[in-house]
């Protein structure tokens, strides 16, 4: 059994690493932070390595690269987690064993920590099977929505918001559609076909000419640079 501890002054991420982690049978989670000076408290105080920490970047008063450093000795397998590319170097420098770029999906997820873990020999580790993704909420910022993917029928970028069209309701969460294709690409049924939506094809009711009819009878425009969308639905159908 692998033991982790997550660091991350952004309580969103805290849940949806917290939630990956619990995926796997063979890790165990035995502490989360949102304060870098805290978990540099605690983690100092540790009799045994972690096995694997991740920790976020960009944080207050200690930064992940200055905690980093400083409790490197009590760590195993170091994974940085960040929104930004311009920190790849310092954990380059580091010698992170990973570095996963927000927002990253269960698959991405997963494989990291098969790489760093495992070396990437077979383990069970490589069977994903998330039946859901967690979203942050649009008007309460620091709620997550659990969202069924068999539910989800489409997917609208609306400015800065994401529309997302399920069996039971509509939900708008702070995302972004190349956010929401991160987070369902370790499922093949979802597709763009367009700049602004992405559709479930287990609910495409019908095809028109130029647009998809789903079985919400939601009526969606096919972009032109995503003609490849036709070929995928009638090889899929053979």
């Amino acid at each position: 059994m692998f033991t982790s501890i997550v660091v991350d002054d952004d309580f969103s991420s805290l849940e949806i690493i917290s939630e990956y982690i619990s995926t796997q049978p063979n890790i165990k989670l035995i502490n989360t932070f949102s304060d870098s000076v805290r978990a540099l408290a605690t983690i100092e105080k540790l009799t045994l390595p972690v096995d694997v920490l991740f920790i976020d970047i960009e944080m207050p008063e200690l930064n992940g690269i200055e905690l980093a450093k400083l409790i490197k000795h009590k760590v195993k397998k170091l994974i940085f987690t960040t929104a930004h590319t311009k920190y790849a170097f310092d954990s380059y420098e580091l010698k992170a064993d990973a570095y996963l770029l927000k927002p990253f999906s269960i698959k991405k997820f997963l494989q990291t920590l098969n790489t760093v873990l495992y070396e990437n020999k077979e383990h069970p580790s490589q069977n994903i099977n998330m039946h859901f993704i967690l979203l942050k909420s649009r008007d309460q910022k620091t709620k997550f929505i659990k969202v069924n993917l068999k539910e989800i029928i489409a997917v609208e970028s609306q400015n800065k918001e994401i529309k997302i069209y399920t069996s039971s309701e509509v939900i708008f969460v702070c995302n972004s559609l190349s956010g929401m294709l991160k987070l369902l690409e370790h499922d093949d049924n979802f597709i763009q076909i367009h700049k602004s939506f992405i559709i479930s094809q287990n609910h495409i009711k019908g095809i028109e000419r130029k647009y998809v009819l789903l079985t919400n009878n939601l009526k969606l425009p096919i972009g032109r640079v995503y003609k490849g969308f036709y070929d995928k639905i009638f090889m899929l159908n053979k």
